[in-house]
């Protein structure tokens, strides 16, 4: 019998997994607030619905790509949504970066009803989804997940199981937070180089080729140079939340990261430039 999955919000992502989820001849009942999305949905092979409830229903597994934590907690808990109708035993899995209390809000609701719920952050850019070779980062307890390992190993490439439940988001925020400080530092030392007097794409070209420089490989994902001028990309996305994320989990968990604190300081501070220039 065909598996039913339920997926919750077409984005980037969720259209790059009901791709991977259409090859694996799962039947996909998906769901998104936009109108836009359920049309990429149709297109895509899914059985649009008309309420993340509706999505749910009759599913094995919910996948849930909601943008932010109020977002996934609406497209669960609230009316309508997926643990209003989803099946005892039915699991959930929460794919969004989010904090750890988040999914431990939904597992509570969800644990009333035996439904299982998971957290399986994606660390993989929609190409990478689409290709099969997505990274999940995942927490919740062992037999649920060995339950889902099958499922996600047949989605992507990797299964990151490192430990209860929360410890999915927790590796999705350390992670992203590498990018953000990686961003600013490269940002910082080329504008220090092209200040200086150097053209900033030969540094950039002679610290590559002294070894493994990460992000800075793929230059115009980290910087925007023009003319021998030096600014950041404008990846608002991980800068408005995931930076902010990372570092509210440092202060639940009691944690002073300086360097991480002084990061979401200054990316706040570009976000600021950037909206006042938008507005000129």
């Amino acid at each position: 019998m065909t598996e039913i999955i339920g997926l919750i919000g077409i984005g980037k992502m969720g259209s790059a997994l009901l791709e991977r989820l259409i090859i694996a001849s799962k039947t996909v009942q998906a769901f998104d607030i936009h109108p836009s999305a359920m049309d990429v949905a149709r297109q895509g092979g899914a059985e649009t619905k008309g309420s993340a409830a509706e999505a749910a229903k009759g599913a094995n597994f919910v996948h849930v790509f909601a943008h932010n934590d109020d977002q996934v907690l609406n497209a669960t808990i609230e009316a309508n949504g997926v643990l209003e109708s989803a099946a005892p035993g039915t699991i959930v899995l929460l794919q969004s970066t989010i904090l750890p209390a988040t999914t431990h809000r939904v597992a509570e609701v969800a644990s009333k009803k035996g439904i299982h719920v998971i957290d399986a952050a994606v660390t993989s850019v929609p190409r990478l989804v689409r290709e099969g070779s997505a990274t999940f980062l995942v927490g919740g307890p062992d037999d649920i997940v060995a339950k889902v390992r099958p499922h996600l190993e047949s989605l992507g490439k990797t299964v990151w199981h490192f430990g209860p439940l929360g410890a999915g988001n927790a590796a999705k925020l350390a992670k992203n937070l590498t990018n953000v400080i990686e961003r600013v530092m490269w940002a910082e030392a080329v504008k220090l180089a092209a200040t200086a007097g150097l053209d900033p794409n030969q540094f950039i070209d002679m610290a590559i080729s002294i070894g493994k420089c990460g992000m800075i490989e793929q230059r115009e994902r980290v910087l925007e140079i023009e003319n021998g001028q030096v600014e950041p990309n404008h990846a608002t996305s991980i800068f408005t939340k995931d930076v902010q994320q990372a570092t509210q989990l440092a202060r639940d968990l009691g944690l002073d990261l300086q360097l991480s604190q002084a990061t979401a300081d200054i990316t706040g501070r570009w976000l600021k430039q950037w909206a006042a220039e938008e507005k000129k």
